[in-house]
Formats: structure tokens, C-alpha cells, sequence
């Protein structure tokens, strides 16, 4: 048994089965373990979601941020713009099916055996893991909930930049949404800015996340995805940056946790 950690899919549903190809994925033995953004901007997010619901005894993934939006346009809180690309998935007769497998989805997951932590975005440098598992546990439950529409629409916005004692609860759904799935760079005050998304050697000025001392376990490694700029390059070996900008024409990443090793599929688009 192996997991495989896959970085940002969006939709790339031939690169992926290409990659599964080349380790000979054995559905009944291994995990596949992707970091988030399955759908959108990609080509076939209706495919890649079909095959998540067909493998998803086999699945452990955690919620990105374009996940989060299809779950929101889903409900009407927003209309998809074309370069989304969600309307063959919008109008599959499995929609429900997935939306609601999505929706009871972490936004980490913790392999203690692999000392291995997951997220999308990554970990706040200032936020215990303590605090960020019952964070996402209650953002968790809210979104799989009966009021998750309500939920959906309060998670939007760029004034909860951080977590801090005496959030309001609605304030530490955002917080949490923000530091999981948005995550890149952090001001000196502990605040995320969400302007940027090029590279560190681009944005001096910045600090990435991940630079910063952590008040988590250094022991465990942190995978995550969502910052394509970054080309995979985190020039510390405690944190593994999966996404490699697939969608954009570059190439999918594939980290695999018990050898160590990294598999990539250049973009066929």
C-alpha cells in the first residue's frame, strides 16, 4: 500500500490517468491523495469528478478553494464564468452525487504513520495544529450540514486575514477557509496577504508562509498545493509544493509519501 499525494487536478482528468498509469494505481491497495482543486479551469472536471466518486473508497482529499467555489456556484450564490469550465459537470446527472461526497471533505488530514499533514494552501506559521484541526472540524461540519449554503456565502471576503482569540464564529469559519485554501504569503503582523500569487524571488518584499518559524511540530511534513508559481520549489525539504501549475500548461506532480519520490506529467493541452 502506497499514498500518493497529487497536486492541483482542476479538471486535468488525462494527465492524472496518465500518472496513475505510470505506478500502476491499485485501487483496492493504495490511496490517492489530492491536495485540492479538482475542478475548474481544466478541460474535464466532469470526468475528473466522475472518477472521484467511482475511486472514492480509494480517495482521501482535502478541499481547495475551487472546490469551494463549485460548491457555492452549485448552490446559486454565484454564476460560473466560462473560464471555469464547469458546465458539463454543472449538468451531469452525478452533480448531487458529487456535491455531496465533496462536501463531507476535510480541509486537513493528518497521516500520523507518514508524519505527514495536509492542506491546500498549507499551515499559518502562528496557529497551533491543535487549533487548526478544530477549526477545520467545525468548517467541516457546517459545510456538510443542512445550512451549508448559508455557510457557503459568509466564507467570502478579505477582512478575516487571521486567527485570533474572540473571532466570532462565523469570523473563524472565514479564518480557517482563508488559511487553508487561500494561503500564500504572510505580513509581519500574522496577516495573509491575498494579492499576491507570484514567486517568492519575484515578491521580496513578502514573506511565503511556509519562511516563517511554525508554532506546529516541525516533525511532520507539510504537503499542500495551490501556489502554482512556485513550480514546486520550497528549498526546504519539510514542505512539498505539488502544485505545478498543470492546468496552466506546465506539468501535474505527484509526491508519493513510504519512497519519497516524485512522478510528473507534462501538460498535454
Amino acid at each position: 500500500m502506497a499514498h500518493y499525494f497529487v497536486g492541483d487536478i482542476q479538471g486535468c482528468y488525462e494527465e492524472l490517468m496518465r500518472l496513475l498509469d505510470r505506478i500502476n494505481f491499485d485501487p483496492t491497495e493504495d490511496k490517492l491523495c489530492p491536495v485540492g482543486d479538482l475542478v475548474a479551469r481544466g478541460p474535464d472536471s466532469d470526468k475528473v469528478a466522475k472518477l472521484m466518486l467511482e475511486m472514492q473508497d480509494s480517495v482521501e482529499v482535502v478541499l481547495g478553494n475551487h472546490d469551494l467555489h463549485f460548491l457555492s456556484v452549485y448552490h446559486n450564490l454565484f454564476t460560473a464564468k466560462k473560464n471555469d469550465k464547469l458546465e458539463a459537470l454543472l449538468n451531469a446527472d452525478f452533480v448531487d452525487n458529487y456535491v455531496n461526497w465533496l462536501k463531507r471533505q476535510p480541509l486537513f488530514r493528518l497521516y500520523d504513520k507518514l508524519n505527514i499533514i495536509v492542506s491546500h494552501a498549507g499551515m499559518h506559521p502562528h496557529v497551533s495544529l491543535h487549533k487548526h484541526l478544530e477549526l477545520a472540524d467545525f468548517a467541516q461540519q457546517k459545510i456538510a450540514g443542512e445550512k451549508s449554503k448559508k455557510w457557503l456565502k459568509t466564507m467570502y471576503g478579505d477582512k478575516v486575514s487571521t486567527w485570533q482569540p474572540g473571532l466570532t464564529k462565523e469570523e473563524e469559519f472565514k479564518a480557517i477557509i482563508n488559511i487553508a485554501t487561500r494561503m500564500r504569503y504572510i505580513k509581519d503582523n500574522g496577516e495573509l496577504d491575498f494579492k499576491q500569487k507570484n514567486s517568492p524571488q519575484e515578491t521580496p518584499y513578502l514573506t511565503p508562509w511556509f519562511n516563517v518559524t511554525p508554532q506546529h511540530p516541525k516533525a511532520y511534513k507539510m504537503v499542500f498545493g495551490h501556489w502554482a508559481s512556485l513550480m514546486g520549489q520550497t528549498h526546504n525539504p519539510q514542505f512539498k509544493a505539488l502544485d505545478t501549475g498543470c492546468v496552466w500548461g506546465n506539468h501535474m506532480t505527484m509526491y508519493v509519501a513510504e519512497s519519497d519520490e516524485i512522478f510528473i506529467q507534462p501538460s498535454i493541452n
